[in-house]
């Protein structure tokens, strides 16, 4: 894929000549003799810790399971950008590139299942389609290293694929504004940055080489992720009755980083344990003149 070449860079430094299909419009180790593109790779970086902190909230308010893999798949993503463009070796470019796939078809296998129930699945073989693509996937990209065409037709596609599920729920009159929000953020941050930033740097890159467009990408890139992130999690918590409420991290009064609130996760919890003891007072009453007292002391604890 020669169209997507630009003239052979000279610099080379630590990881030694370029050995990926691919090298970006930015200058190759300028600015430090250990990383290659050095503002494509930083860039990259915090999708992988939006995602640690997904994960988090994950574990803290015992979202869906889903919502594991979700995460797990923006971080590989952002760990596998800054492999490729830290390194530009072909290595690197199978940790960017096959990530992903994987984290599009994610997405795409959460929105499909969003009502999914104990009793099984939305779609029957939603799940086995998805296993299967990326297996075929992964199978005809490492067996045909320069098709690069084939990934970029896959990754589009299941993109597309998934903005045509979400709209879908945005036109449910059900589907709350905050989501709606989530869902135009996603799709906007995502597609609207390929088109601003992706496309123009590939297409004219002599002249935009000094803006970086590729980094600004990875900065809508991560958002459109993060956004997609929410989006599923709310959704799903609320699909299972949980209530959940989109609140926010703040710095001196300043709303910053979005997150979704369990509200009932640790007051049921603490309320079990309430209930609970409550439950082993009262069984230990024998005389019941001294039931209420002793009913009265437990609440009070």
């Amino acid at each position: 894929m020669e169209f997507f070449h630009r003239p052979e860079d000279p610099g080379v430094g630590y990881w030694g000549a370029r050995t990926s299909a691919l090298d970006w419009c930015e200058p190759n180790y300028t600015w430090s003799y250990y990383i290659a593109e050095f503002f494509n790779t930083i860039t990259s970086l915090p999708a992988f810790f939006l995602a640690l902190n997904g994960l988090y909230l994950t574990y803290k308010y015992g979202y869906d399971k889903r919502s594991y893999l979700v995460n797990s798949m923006v971080g590989l993503v952002g760990l596998g950008s800054a492999a490729f463009h830290g390194t530009l070796l072909y290595t690197g470019q199978i940790l960017d590139e096959i990530p992903m796939v994987y984290a599009s078809l994610s997405f795409l296998y959460a929105v499909l299942e969003m009502d999914s129930t104990e009793k099984g699945p939305v779609y029957k073989y939603s799940a086995p389609f998805v296993i299967s693509f990326c297996a075929l996937f992964t199978a005809v990209y490492m067996y045909l290293p320069s098709f690069f065409i084939f990934f970029l037709v896959g990754f589009i596609a299941s993109v597309l694929i998934l903005a045509y599920r979400c709209s879908i729920i945005f036109r449910n009159p059900a589907t709350i504004k905050s989501q709606k929000i989530l869902i135009v953020s996603a799709i906007g941050f995502y597609i609207g940055g390929w088109f601003l930033f992706w496309i123009p740097e590939i297409l004219f890159c002599d002249t935009l080489q000094a803006l970086n467009f590729h980094s600004w990408w990875h900065v809508t890139s991560s958002l459109g992720g993060f956004s997609m992130v929410l989006f599923v999690t709310f959704q799903r918590e609320a699909v299972l009755g949980r209530k959940p409420q989109l609140n926010y991290n703040s710095l001196m009064g300043v709303p910053l980083l979005p997150y979704v609130h369990i509200p009932s996760s640790t007051t049921n919890s603490v309320t079990q344990k309430k209930a609970s003891k409550l439950f082993e007072d009262e069984s230990v009453v024998e005389d019941e003149d001294e039931a209420p007292y002793l009913k009265r002391r437990s609440l009070i604890r």
